[in-house]
């Protein structure tokens, strides 16, 4: 991701592409849902789901 400045009225902006923008939502998305993970690993309230139920909510949550 390349990050590109342009200028409106004197004052600099970073600007994304739509494509670039969305990418990066869905990364930090992601990101934070790792760190949620990694949260309840360490207090130990992780969950154990059965694998068809995972892809199932990753599916309607993510698209994939």
């Amino acid at each position: 991701m390349d990050i590109r400045k342009m200028v409106f009225d004197g004052v600099t902006y970073n600007v994304l592409t739509d494509e670039e923008l969305k990418n990066f939502c869905e990364e930090y998305a992601l990101k934070k849902e790792l760190e949620s993970i990694h949260e309840q690993v360490e207090n130990g309230t992780m969950a154990c789901v059965d694998f068809d139920t995972f892809v199932k909510e990753r599916k309607e949550k993510y698209g994939l």
